[in-house]
């Protein structure tokens, strides 16, 4: 069984996303209660040594609980939020079919409220922590008890997103990106609040708050994108249609498919589609089994199946829809799969780097007219030829090397450009590679012979 080894794709559309998103809870939270933190810290606190000294002391004290658990409930709150709701959005940037109103508010509702608990609890915990940990150090481990603040505040927020979009096993993975998220906030707060003090003469620390609580929201955000890509063992990307591009990571034990407004991996815009239409469910020792649900058609690698064991790079079909299967190495222990289970074979060629199907030619450099020709896949036998000068390949219908017939090209998927001497193919950041000879690549001179591999299409580069 192939893996595919070492595979790590950050997708940076999600990363800036979740980014702006943290910084937008950060401003807001701080907007709503940088006033009330400002005049309490201008106040003059002092205790008069009477008989209700230990009275006064103790309200100070569960004040101060009070204060910190709806400080941290709200920031959860508000980040949770904000990151659930960047997270659905982003199909709407490119195509408005890509989302619905339910689904966001549903999705927003639950990771709300589960923060607001969660929020409040981590705010208890982190108080607590602060106190113990000044009255250990005496007074000497403020910043010591404000990381572990921040880092609770952090990872109270990413908990909850992570346990609604995948689960307990995504919510571990998101705690993570909170934890790091809450460290390089605390880190910085201080330094920060050096920095503004003396730039506001040592009478607001608004200037460092706002910084603070902007930094810890942008870096949670960010930390939980990273993480969860970094870690991530098992998913699938989506080959075309509105979410093309966009990866959904296999966490939780059963995740469904249909155009259902709160199905896991939602397809909308085929009526072939049903709302229910097929799930994915995750066995205990890491494979992932696709199975059709009430006799709905699901193909696997072109063949109709209602049950089958995934493979590294099959390519599931539920309508007019194509999803790539990923796995990382070592995730699965395979097992022998029954017969009715076994998925067919990706037909070739298959682009993966543990699988070169192709033997590598004699390099003789491509020096004049070039001829492409398609030699496997929707396009086969077609033929493409250039004088000297740039083309592209894709599916649009501009591009030059049009393959229109090919789902699993992107719109964009390569150039070749004449530098004067030799012809250059890059790829234009396709989501599933540019190959040469079974080997992924980014830019490639080409040479007579070389097979070039796009989407499921094989183009042979000859020299006229």
């Amino acid at each position: 069984m192939e893996h595919e080894e070492g595979l790590v794709n950050i997708d940076i559309t999600r990363l800036l996303l979740l980014i702006l998103a943290g910084a937008i809870a950060g401003f807001v939270i701080f907007l709503v209660f940088n006033p009330g933190i400002a005049q309490e810290e201008n106040s003059d606190h002092h205790f008069t040594f009477t008989d209700d000294i230990m009275a006064e002391l103790s309200s100070q004290i569960i004040k101060n609980f009070i204060d910190m658990m709806v400080v941290t409930a709200a920031f959860s709150m508000m980040l949770g939020g904000m990151l659930i709701l960047f997270d659905e959005l982003r199909s709407a940037f490119f195509n408005t079919s890509g989302f619905t109103v339910k689904r966001i508010a549903v999705r927003m509702g639950a990771v709300v409220g589960a923060s607001a608990i969660v929020g409040a609890v981590a705010g208890f915990i982190s108080q607590f922590a602060f106190m113990g940990i000044n009255i250990i150090t005496l007074g000497f481990g403020g910043v010591i008890a404000r990381v572990v603040g921040w880092m609770l505040m952090g990872a109270g927020s990413a908990i909850c997103l992570g346990y609604v979009l995948g689960g307990w096993k995504r919510a571990k993975m998101s705690v993570i990106g909170g934890l790091l998220g809450g460290l390089i906030g605390g880190l910085l707060f201080d330094a920060l609040a050096v920095l503004t003090s003396r730039m506001s003469n040592g009478h607001d620390a608004s200037l460092s708050r706002l910084i603070g609580f902007m930094v810890i929201g942008m870096a949670t955000g960010a930390a939980v994108a990273i993480v969860e890509d970094v870690i991530k063992q098992s998913w699938v990307t989506v080959l075309n249609g509105p979410k093309e591009g966009r990866s959904f990571i296999i966490t939780k034990p059963v995740t469904t498919l249909g155009k259902d407004e709160m199905a896991d991996i939602p397809l909308f815009g085929d009526p072939a589609v049903s709302r229910q239409h097929a799930r994915l469910v995750l066995d205990d020792k890491g494979g992932v089994i696709v199975e059709a649900v009430s006799g709905s058609a699901v193909t696997i690698n072109g063949a109709q199946m209602p049950r089958a064991m995934l493979r590294p790079w099959d390519t599931i079909g539920v309508g007019r829809f194509s999803l790539r299967f990923h796995q990382k190495a070592g995730q699965h222990q395979y097992m022998p799969i029954p017969q009715q289970w076994q998925s067919p074979m990706m037909p070739q060629p298959q682009y993966s780097p543990v699988n070169r199907t192709v033997a590598q030619p004699a390099a003789r450099i491509i020096t004049g007219r070039l001829t492409l020709v398609a030699v496997a896949g929707p396009h086969i036998n077609q033929r493409f030829q250039f004088d000297r000068g740039t083309v592209t390949i894709g599916r649009e219908s501009d591009c030059a090397v049009l393959l229109a017939q090919d789902t699993v090209v992107s719109r964009k998927h390569a150039e070749i450009s004449w530098d004067g001497s030799k012809w250059i193919i890059r790829d234009l950041g396709s989501r599933n590679g540019l190959w040469i000879n079974g080997s992924r690549v980014t830019e490639h001179a080409l040479n007579i012979g070389d097979q070039v591999g796009v989407g499921q299409t094989w183009l042979r580069a000859e020299s006229v």
